[in-house]
């Protein structure tokens, strides 16, 4: 990721435009602690003090780990695709934030989603002025303020509009309830409003997280029997959110489950399994497992077959280079480390723990 100041401070601009690009609210302050505790700092005054004089060696996938522990969950999808190269501009309007379609109105959709559902003071029933007050909170988050694209907090999960009342309301500014029922959801904690800008909170930022990922996996399962580009494109997005690395790879390989260009039907994901096992990326190799056996269960034994396999051969000897003849004396000894393969590649953080702890026992093995 880096390895001196000035690399750091580049990381730290590129994280904060890809956020501003992303229509997020992350300022550069927190770009740079995030950037700063992937490196193993404690903030950036501490990787300041050490760098400026020294350079940094850190494992990449340990630095990734770091920063996407530091930031708030929403941010890790586009940090993901920063890290993985994959970005992609799909907002269909030029006034929006390129990569704000992709990575915000998922949550805004799932806010209006929420705030029906739950808020009182919305719902139909809840008296006097109902249908006003959900004109002015879900309709400015629809209408989108007039044309006015809102910026998502993904600490607070709160949309902030940037206007005065009249621009942002429009029709609804001349209602004679308009500042009763404006003040009713403001006392009511539906919104806040400050000089130039009006803010929709979040009726509840679980559910709203919730709702995404139930979203995007459903999404995800519709798009993994199509073929076409726009099907790799949009199961990509889900995956990305969702969190999974390498994300329009994994959406490839699971569009082309079946192509003729393989020898088996498993082929693309037993590929894909490889590339990551040689790249030593054991986190995306238990979730790309698990995905195709829920997508595809009819793969699931070929794939379950190969671990044994792709894990001796492309990680132990290729990405770490172990020494063959000990990786076949430790084999010997402990012929049940298949099934412990097995046991675990359904759970990425134990998988990664099993494996290690596997390879540290070649390594110190006489």
């Amino acid at each position: 990721m880096y390895s001196t100041y000035n690399g750091a401070k580049k990381c730290a601009k590129e994280l904060n435009r890809l956020f501003k690009d992303s229509g997020f609210i992350y300022p550069l302050n927190e770009c740079q602690h995030a950037i700063a505790r992937a490196g193993g700092y404690s903030n950036w005054h501490d990787l300041q003090s050490s760098l400026r004089s020294s350079t940094l060696s850190i494992d990449k996938f340990v630095a990734r780990k770091r920063l996407l522990m530091t930031l708030p969950s929403p941010c890790c999808p586009p940090a993901v695709a920063w890290l993985d190269n994959e970005l992609t501009d799909n907002s269909p309007i030029s006034e929006m934030p390129p990569h704000w379609w992709r990575y915000v109105f998922p949550y805004l959709m799932a806010t209006v989603s929420v705030h029906r559902g739950r808020t009182a003071l919305i719902r139909p029933g809840s008296g006097s002025g109902q249908t006003l007050r959900e004109r002015l909170a879900i309709g400015l988050l629809l209408n989108q303020g007039a044309n006015s694209v809102p910026r998502f907090d993904p600490v607070t999960f709160s949309f902030h509009f940037s206007g005065v009342l009249e621009e942002l309301f429009h029709a609804d500014f001349q209602h004679p309830r308009f500042k009763t029922e404006l003040d009713t959801l403001t006392a009511g904690g539906v919104l806040e409003v400050r000089q130039d800008e009006v803010i929709v909170l979040t009726p509840s930022a679980q559910m709203v997280a919730g709702r995404v990922a139930k979203e995007k996996i459903e999404k995800a399962k519709y798009w993994s029997g199509k073929t076409s580009h726009e099907a790799v494109l949009a199961l990509g997005d889900a995956l990305a959110i969702i969190g999974v690395r390498n994300s329009l790879r994994v959406a490839d390989a699971i569009c082309r489950f079946g192509s003729n260009a393989f020898i088996t039907p498993s082929g693309p994901a037993l590929d894909l399994l490889s590339e990551l096992a040689d790249e030593g990326d054991l986190e995306t190799f238990s979730r790309v497992y698990g995905l195709f056996s829920s997508v595809q269960p009819m793969c699931t034994r070929t794939l379950s077959e190969s671990l044994a396999a792709k894990i001796s051969s492309r990680y132990f000897s290729c990405h770490l280079r172990l020494d063959a003849k000990r990786i076949l004396a430790w084999a010997a000894k402990n012929p049940d480390w298949p099934d412990q393969l097995k046991s675990a590649i359904t759970e990425p953080s134990y998988f990664v723990h099993t494996v290690d702890r596997m390879a540290n026992a070649i390594s110190d093995s006489a």
